[in-house]
């Protein structure tokens, strides 16, 4: 058993210089800005166990069974994955966490060097356990997060001998191989298991087998994949699923039918008889038409230019789509795994594949004509001889440009011609009872909402010429919160800010711009007219420099019914604070309070904080005093508007 301690970074570096560190420091964080997905963490474990099944394959024992095992224990807030391939040699195991520095090839899944080290130093917690013929280790590095956010450590951090055991214990059965454990805390990228709500191990495989390697795109049965989940109280379940491959949306829906099989009947039927036919009902009222082509199909399937065709004679591209009768589907499955409101793990877009399995984020299939289509279809295209940006941030350019433009052509043509084969999206079916008695049941709660808490809002100046808001209630939800800002947008209550494009099912809701434009008296504060206006000397010279206006570069928008919905992705890594410009919230909620603070800009004092009209107040880092983003807190701002004095002293509390 090796019972040294080893510095990781000593692989890239003799000694202890402060300037090398430092520069280790900024290499290492990076890495680690590159690794913004949720489930980055379970890629790079599994990634790495399934390099080593392949490694050890190629040894063609003849008893060698192939195995990977992840626990994903939620009580404790951890993850571990244990593979019985090849196992570490003692120069690995000293030197895979260091920094660019791989011992793997090119025909790997992964092999760039990073994705060892985020894992070592994302976190404050990592266990190695590795055991082959000639070499056993068992060691755990602690802290090394922290150290990497501390300027003035006391030394770098160690991967010491631990006299504990493995954390999985399946590693002591195996052979050979290697069992890594990570623990996530609430300095790391993510904080917490429990944030999707996913609880048992069936339900974690399928996630698994859209999310990270166990979705291989070209399948291997010879794998025994293990699945082991404890939640917070305790409970455990296994799932077991022989083989890797990805989780097609086909196999999770009934009533499908593959395209070329509709095709090729549609062809027969009106050869025989003129287009006046009829499907047979096997091919009709169908929830999804799904198919798989390689490049020759996908060249016989569409025309495409050139820079496509250089594409394809490089990538091989291989194609595969699921085409759905209502985006409702994507819903269903959300649900039937448990998962978090609002988190679909398969939906409409563009998944990108390479090295054999899915990598980063769905990426929105950009059609031009009835437009809500592009959330039916799901689609996964697989290239050769391409690979992800550092960690998984994305492809190159023309990679990302030829799945739209190839996306796009398949659902113009091709599939638009099938979708009369689809079930009618007609609601409610009548037997559903259970539903339409959830229906009513709605209708009654938000009947007595509006009575008890009724939205007033009348004024002189806005929505003429009603002179009053015209919905009814205060916000519940935040399609309430979405509803209300549109509704002050169009009746100039708010006029900073025109809306460039919403985005419901990606990660995050929209684009919007900010603009002043003439008359510039319309942005002007004025007390009585104009309460969320700009203040004349804020807007200074603006006039003479931009006498068209001004009219910004897109932004981002969030809206939340309550601030501490945003808090809560942030702090689970689905959403990065440095990327949103503006939140519209009904209200600020508690959790905030933790990391930020607020500012309210209705307060006569910090008007001249408002840089553009609408604006109520802005979110800034409690540590450093950097706004984060601007707010705009309906609840407040209809408060201001109704009942100013009143409002004001309420405002106070945000310096409290």
């Amino acid at each position: 058993m090796y019972n040294q301690n080893f510095d990781p970074l000593s692989a890239k570096y003799l000694g202890n210089d402060e300037v090398v560190i430092k520069s280790l420091k900024r290499e290492i964080q990076n890495i680690l800005s590159s690794y913004v997905g949720w489930f980055d963490p379970f890629c790079e474990l599994i990634q790495n166990g399934l390099d080593a099944l392949d490694a050890r394959a190629k040894l063609k024992e003849s008893d060698f069974k192939a195995m990977i095992h992840i626990v994903i224990d939620i009580q404790k807030n951890s993850v571990a994955v244990t593979d019985n391939g090849i196992g570490f040699e003692e120069q690995q195991y000293t030197k895979f966490l260091a920094p660019n520095f791989s011992f793997k090839s090119g025909n790997t899944r992964g092999h760039k060097g990073v994705g060892s080290t985020y894992l070592a130093y994302g976190f404050n917690y990592i266990q190695i356990a590795t055991k082959s013929p000639s070499f056993t280790a068992l060691g755990k590095m602690e802290q090394a997060r922290n150290w990497l956010s501390d300027e003035n450590p006391a030394g770098n951090p160690m991967v010491i001998p631990d006299d504990s055991k493995a954390f999985d214990s399946l590693f002591d059965d195996i052979d050979r191989g290697v069992s890594i454990c990570i623990q996530y805390d609430e300095n790391t990228n993510p904080k917490d298991l429990s944030w999707m709500k996913i609880t048992d191990a069936q339900s974690w495989l399928k996630v698994l087998r859209v999310k990270t390697g166990l979705g291989a795109i070209k399948t291997n049965s010879n794998i025994l994949v293990k699945v082991s989940v404890i939640d917070k109280n305790g409970k455990q379940t296994e799932a077991e699923y022989q083989g890797i491959g990805y989780l097609w949306a086909n196999e999770i829906f009934e009533k499908v039918q593959k395209y070329t099989d509709i095709k090729l009947k549609m062809d027969q039927l009106y050869r025989t008889k003129g287009d006046t036919y009829r499907m047979p009902s096997k091919y009709l009222n169908l929830n999804a038409i799904y198919d798989m082509w390689d490049y020759n199909r996908l060249q016989a399937e569409i025309s495409v230019d050139e820079a496509e065709k250089r594409i394809i004679d490089e990538c091989k591209p291989i194609i595969y789509f699921c085409y759905v009768y209502s985006t409702k589907i994507w819903d269903k499955f959300s649900e039937s795994l448990g998962l978090r409101n609002g988190i679909n793990i398969m939906s409409g877009g563009i998944q990108i594949a390479a090295n054999n399995m899915p990598q980063g984020e769905l990426i929105l299939i950009p059609l031009k004509k009835n437009a809500g289509r592009q959330f039916q279809l799901h689609m996964v295209m697989h290239f050769e001889n391409c690979f992800a940006d550092l960690g998984r941030k994305g492809f190159q350019k023309d990679i990302v440009d030829f799945a739209k433009s190839i996306s796009r052509k398949i659902a113009d043509g091709p599939l638009n011609k099938t979708k009369r084969c689809f079930r009618k999206n007609t609601g409610a079916t009548p037997d559903d009872l259970m539903r339409q008695q959830r229906l009513d049941d709605w209708k009654v709660d938000m009947k007595a909402h509006e009575t008890i808490k009724p939205l007033i809002f009348e004024n002189e100046h806005f929505f003429l010429p009603t002179k009053r808001v015209s919905i009814t209630s205060e916000p519940t939800r935040e399609q309430d919160v979405i509803a209300l800002f549109n509704q002050l947008l169009a009746g100039g209550v708010i006029r900073g800010i025109k809306i460039m494009s919403t985005n419901e099912r990606f990660t995050y809701d929209g684009l919007y711009h900010i603009i002043i434009d003439p008359p510039i008296d319309n942005h002007v504060f004025d007390s009585a007219k104009n309460p969320l206006g700009i203040l004349k000397e804020t807007l200074g010279d603006l006039n003479e420099q931009y006498p068209q206006g001004l009219y910004s570069e897109p932004k981002v928008l969030e809206y939340k019914f309550s601030l501490d919905g945003l808090i809560e992705d942030i702090e689970s890594g689905v959403k990065n604070s440095n990327d949103i410009n503006l939140v519209i919230a009904w209200e600020a909620g508690e959790l905030y309070k933790e990391k930020f603070y607020i500012t309210s800009l209705l307060l006569d004092e910090n008007i001249y904080m408002r840089q553009y009209h609408g604006v109520t107040h802005k979110l800034l880092d409690i540590t450093t005093s950097q706004v984060v983003c601007d707010l705009i807190l309906l609840k407040d701002l209809i408060k201001y508007l109704n009942d100013p004095d009143t409002c004001k002293i309420e405002q106070e509390q945000y310096d409290e």
